[in-house]
C-alpha cells in the first residue's frame, strides 16, 4: 500500500514538472492559434512578462560574464575544452556569475567552467535548439530551477542576457564573450554590438566585449566588417574597435580583462 502511494505521488510530481517545462511552448502555441482565429496578437504581453521574469533572475543571481556560442560543438572539440577553461578562469578572476543560454555545446562548456570555479551559474533557456528541433522538456538537467528561466521568445531571452552583462555600479565586473557559433550566436552578438555602438546598452560604465577567435574561426567575419564594409562605406575605419576586442587565446582574454579593470580601478582611485 505504501509503495503504491509513493509511486502515485512520484507520478504526480513528474507530471507537474513536465507541465511546468512545457508551459512556454504551450503558451506560444495557444497564442498562435488565437491569432489565427481572431487576428489579435497577444505575444507582446507574453514577451513583456517574460522580460520582467528574466530581469528578476538577473537581480537574484547577480550580473557577470555572458557567453554567446554554438549549441553544436561536441564535448571532445578543442574549442569546447577551451571555453570550459575560459569560463572557469574568468569566473575566478572577476568573482562573478557565469551566464549563457544554458543549451548544449559552448553553453554547456561555460556552465561546467563556472561551476568548477565554485561561482554562480545562471541563464535563459529557449524551447528551440540548433537545427530547429523542439525539445519536449526544457528543465535543466542539473541546475536549480531558481538559477534560470525557460522562455518561449528569443527577444525576451536576449534582453535577459544583455541585462546580465550591463554594469549597474562601479563594482560590477562583467563582460560579453563571443565564442564560435552560427546564426543564433551571431544574432545575439550583433545585438550586443549594435547596442554598444548606438550607446543603448543600458550600462553606466563600459563593458568589455571579447571575440574569442579560436584558430581564426572569425577571421572571415572580422575581415568583412573591418575591410569590406569600410570599403563599401557601411562602417568607418576603426569604428568597431572601441566596442569589442579580438582574442585568439584564453591567455589574451584574461590579460585584457585584467588590464581593463585595473585601469578602471586606477581611474576611480
Amino acid at each position: 500500500m505504501r509503495s503504491t502511494v509513493v509511486r502515485c505521488l512520484s507520478t504526480v510530481a513528474r507530471r507537474a514538472r513536465f507541465a511546468h517545462s512545457r508551459a512556454p511552448y504551450l503558451r506560444s502555441t495557444r497564442i498562435a492559434t488565437r491569432f489565427a482565429a481572431t487576428g489579435k496578437r497577444e505575444s507582446p504581453d507574453v514577451v513583456s512578462s517574460e522580460m520582467r521574469a528574466c530581469f528578476d533572475v538577473v537581480e537574484r543571481m547577480g550580473r557577470g560574464t555572458v557567453y554567446l556560442g554554438s549549441a553544436r560543438v561536441p564535448e571532445d572539440h578543442p574549442h569546447f575544452i577551451a571555453a570550459t577553461e575560459l569560463a572557469h578562469d574568468v569566473a575566478v578572476a572577476l568573482d562573478c556569475t557565469t551566464w549563457s543560454g544554458l543549451g548544449a555545446g559552448m553553453m554547456e562548456a561555460v556552465t561546467r567552467g563556472g561551476l568548477a570555479a565554485g561561482k554562480p551559474v545562471a541563464g535563459f533557456m529557449i524551447l528551440l535548439e540548433a537545427g530547429g528541433a523542439r525539445q519536449a522538456s526544457r528543465i535543466h538537467p542539473y541546475l536549480p530551477e531558481e538559477n534560470y528561466l525557460t522562455t518561449s521568445f528569443f527577444s525576451a531571452r536576449k534582453h535577459g542576457l544583455v541585462d546580465a552583462g550591463v554594469r549597474a555600479n562601479p563594482h560590477d565586473r562583467t563582460a560579453f564573450f563571443l565564442l564560435p557559433g552560427g546564426v543564433g550566436t551571431l544574432d545575439e552578438a550583433f545585438e550586443v554590438l549594435a547596442l554598444m555602438q548606438l550607446r543603448r546598452i543600458g550600462s553606466t560604465r563600459q563593458v568589455p566585449f571579447l571575440v574569442m577567435n579560436y584558430d581564426g574561426v572569425y577571421d572571415g567575419l572580422l575581415d568583412f566588417l573591418n575591410r569590406d564594409m569600410v570599403e563599401y562605406g557601411g562602417l568607418r575605419e576603426g569604428e568597431l574597435e572601441p566596442h569589442w576586442h579580438e582574442c585568439r587565446s584564453n591567455a589574451e582574454a584574461l590579460a585584457y580583462l585584467a588590464e581593463f579593470y585595473a585601469c578602471e580601478d586606477d581611474d576611480d582611485g
